[in-house]
């Protein structure tokens, strides 16, 4: 009959089989979710092979080295075969009457093993890694829907980690690859080209960068990690100085490791990662007075004889005095990134104030800004040519050890070679090269060359606003009145602007270099009843054909109508001119605001000699006699005028210029 009890020693095959199953039941099952979700999220089913092997995006290529990080590094299950036939005869009741059959019966029996999971399945593969070859075989779109579709899928499976964590490292894989591409999506979102967004992707560039240099200060010439090498961020280094991290182990007790945490710790630093800082001293950092100890206590060692000692961090290659070039250019390289670092924290700070006041006060802050970017670019420049003496002398050795001119190589100089793979220097190139493009595109954004059309968007804007709040068909749907600043603005020039009553509620602002501020002759407008604003308005100031009866300007001394003209030329030769003259045409539309007849302005340029276009002195000169015959008592000519001339719409006081609405009436 048959056996009615399982030997002993067949009973660990059958456990082991027993577990199998169910280890495989439980994968199949976070397979399934995983492919549902990806339906649902996705509308298709994540899909492994194929893919390019590297990406013109600096992003993209991050993501790509970082999944093939995690795919090098994954461990691999250790599975057993699954028990053969005979073994299942011999444990498994009822089949040891026919173990003589097992050489013909085990096709009939295969099928019968697998459905009760004792025999594995052909496809073998775990949602980790079909996720990260998806991954590479998409990342290639740049399509924002796409990217936008995989952020919320990825999100939604970090949102389950009772399925999904048993594997750490997986999930701080998916919060990388979701931030890379939520950075992504954001260049591809961006349509317009305004400083602050300018400003915004030089910052990000600058992330970049110093991720990608990561490994070179890491693993070029050093032996700070221990273990499996952990997945090498920034993010990753700041939590393992708070929790220790398998591989990080060491690193912060060698002078490598100290110099690399001055940096992380650095405030500018902090300020350039938005990181909080409990810190509050921005003076002079901790890391350029250990970078000059290191740097002393390294060259006295090898003056003395000695090699680097094992607590430098130093790679036992390149410990002893032949390395000592190097070895101070791996130093230099920490002293370069504070200053780059240190820069592009400032970077952040003009990105704030872009965001408040736009490219008009990047345009005024050009000359700063420019300095600044011009510093960034130098700190890149050596920065490159630093990381690039290093690597040549790394290449160099590993040409020593493959072509057996050195020693045999240890276990550690195995290591340190299979690790010296995680160093991209295309990465590192075209990333300063992309940050060299954005600092170029945003010193052209604060340039002069754009205060034109700043200042005519500026004026367009507040024309189209000025127009709109002043209509009646706006001031008929309003529920209130309208403030009088926006009604009508004038335009100040000049120092020590007054600021308004109290009973007005308004207050000046600046746009572009102009102060905008309340008319006066608008605040009798402010305490109408709301339905006398719904009756057709009465003709304005500016449009009467009449000027008032004394067309007089203000009698003044010589060095206050010298702050007159030059307030004047500054504000109205880039609003009528190119900013230095301005036609007969315009010139005559300035006589005609001051009353003077035809015959009258055809004289006042014949006295200049003035036929086409006319310069500021030549103005000046054309302004004076206006003012000599609006004046009366010196029509005839001669010597300064005792006033200056008055302009419909210009409003001089003594100390500053107002532009009135007036002054734009035809």
């Amino acid at each position: 009959m048959y056996d009615s009890a399982p030997s002993e020693q067949g009973d660990l095959p059958l456990r082991w089989s027993r577990v199998e199953a169910s280890w495989r039941r439980k994968r199949q099952k976070r397979l399934d979710l995983l492919q549902d979700l990806a339906r649902r999220v996705l509308g298709r089913e994540l899909v492994s092979g194929g893919g390019p092997e590297s990406y013109e995006n600096t992003v993209a290529e991050s993501v790509l080295r970082a999944v093939r990080q995690y795919q090098d590094q994954r461990p691999r299950s250790e599975r057993c075969a699954p028990p053969t036939f005979g073994e299942c005869c011999a444990v498994t009741p009822g089949l040891s009457a026919v173990r003589s059959l097992s050489s013909s019966a085990g096709g009939l029996l295969s099928p019968m093993l697998q459905h009760a999971g004792l025999v594995k399945d052909e496809v073998d593969v775990d949602p980790e890694d079909l996720l990260c070859e998806d991954v590479r075989c998409w990342l290639s779109s740049t399509s924002r829907g796409e990217l936008e579709r995989h952020l919320g899928f990825y999100r939604q499976v970090l949102m389950r980690p009772e399925v999904f964590a048993e594997d750490p490292r997986f999930f701080h894989l998916l919060v990388f690859l979701c931030e890379r591409l939520e950075e992504l999506l954001g260049r591809l979102s961006v349509t317009s080209r305004d400083c602050a967004t300018q400003l915004a992707k030089v910052i990000s560039i600058g992330k970049e960068l110093l991720d990608g240099l990561l490994p070179v200060l890491l693993l070029s010439i050093c032996d700070l990690l221990d273990g499996p090498t952990p997945l090498l961020s920034i993010e990753t280094l700041l939590s393992s100085i708070e929790t220790p991290i398998d591989g990080f182990a060491k690193l912060w007790d060698l002078d490598c490791g100290r110099i690399l945490y001055e940096l992380l710790r650095s405030q500018h630093f902090r300020d350039f990662w938005e990181l909080r800082s409990d810190r509050g001293d921005r003076g002079q950092t901790k890391l350029l007075d250990l970078w000059l100890e290191l740097r002393h206590s390294w060259v006295d060692a090898l003056d003395e004889g000695e090699d680097l000692a094992l607590g430098s961090g130093i790679h036992q290659l390149f410990r002893s005095k032949s390395s000592r070039e190097v070895q101070q250019q791996y130093l230099d390289l920490y002293k370069q990134l504070d200053n780059l670092i240190k820069f592009l924290s400032m970077v952040a700070h003009y990105r704030r104030l872009a965001n408040i006041a736009g490219d008009a006060a990047m345009y005024h802050l050009r000359s700063t800004l420019h300095h600044l970017l011009q510093e960034i670019e130098i700190a890149v420049a050596n920065t490159l040519a630093l990381v690039s003496r290093i690597m040549e002398e790394v290449r160099r050795t590993v040409m020593n050890i493959t072509s057996g001119n050195a020693k045999g190589a240890t276990g550690r100089t195995l290591t340190w070679l299979g690790r010296l793979q995680m160093i991209d220097e295309l990465s590192v190139a075209r990333s300063a090269t992309s940050l060299l493009e954005a600092i170029q595109e945003l010193r052209f954004l604060s340039s002069d060359s754009r205060l034109p059309e700043l200042r005519k968007s500026c004026q367009q804007s507040l024309q189209q606003i000025c127009e709109i709040t002043a209509s009646v068909e706006f001031r008929s749907r309003c529920a209130e009145v309208p403030p009088t600043a926006l009604l009508a603005p004038d335009v100040f020039v000049g120092d020590d602007v007054e600021s308004p009553k109290e009973d007005q509620k308004l207050e000046i602002f600046e746009v572009a270099g102009a102060r905008i501020g309340p008319p006066a002759h608008m605040e009798a407008a402010a305490a109408q009843p709301l339905e006398a604003l719904r009756q057709p308005l009465p003709p304005s100031e500016a449009s009467r054909s009449t000027p008032p009866s004394e067309l007089q300007g203000k009698e003044c001394q010589q060095d206050e109508q010298d702050r007159f003209y030059e307030l004047f030329f500054a504000a109205v030769l880039p609003l009528l001119g190119d900013g230095t003259s301005i036609s007969i045409e315009q010139a005559t539309s300035l006589l005609q605001k001051g009353g003077l007849s035809e015959q009258q302005q055809q004289e006042a340029f014949e006295s200049v000699g003035a036929e086409q276009d006319l310069e500021s002195e030549e103005l000046r000169r054309v302004l004076e006699r206006m003012a000599r015959v609006q004046d009366g008592d010196q029509a005839s000519g001669a010597g300064a005028p005792r006033r200056i001339p008055w302009i419909h719409g210009l409003l001089w006081d003594g100390r500053r210029l107002r532009i009135g609405e007036g002054f734009y009436a035809p």
